[in-house]
């Protein structure tokens, strides 16, 4: 019998804006190789006016704190970060998983090219990259790619 999640999902609501940007940023950092653009305060009220207005975003809860979310604007996922606290405890899994649970036929995503790390969680999970860019159209300036995941039927996995 497989192990209980110690997850819980919940859709996040306005009043989640901090919760998720102390999430947000410390995951953020983690890209190193990336130069730093915003500040904690910017992270904040970019998650409070954009993402949580645009965006359908499911948090992971454990022990009570949010420790995980992904936000996904139709079939594209704009964000999925854990805390460094929480990395390679399954909260990014559940969330991927339950992304694909919400009726869509696909989804896609940006990854930084540099982030072998995630490249690798993506890849195993089912997604592929489709587009490689040299990172002139994003604000950090830095080689992305872009993966796609189909639902079985749909020509993907």
């Amino acid at each position: 019998m497989p192990a209980l999640s110690p997850f819980t999902l919940r859709a996040a609501t306005a009043v989640d804006a901090e919760a998720i940007a102390r999430v947000f940023t410390p995951s953020f950092r983690l890209l190193d190789f990336l130069p730093v653009l915003h500040t904690p305060e910017e992270d904040r009220r970019f998650i409070a006016t954009v993402i949580l207005k645009d965006c359908a975003v499911t948090l992971a809860e454990a022990e009570g704190t949010v420790v995980a979310f992904l936000a996904r604007q139709d079939e594209e996922i704009r964000l999925l970060h854990a805390h460094p606290d929480w990395i390679g405890r399954g909260a990014g899994s559940l969330l991927l998983e339950h992304a694909k649970g919400c009726g869509v036929a696909a989804l896609e995503l940006w990854c930084f090219q540099a982030n072998h790390k995630a490249r690798r969680f993506y890849e195993a999970r089912g997604f592929r990259p489709i587009r490689f860019t040299d990172g002139a159209h994003n604000e950090e300036k830095t080689p992305d790619v872009r993966y796609r995941w189909e639902r079985a039927g749909n020509g993907g996995t």
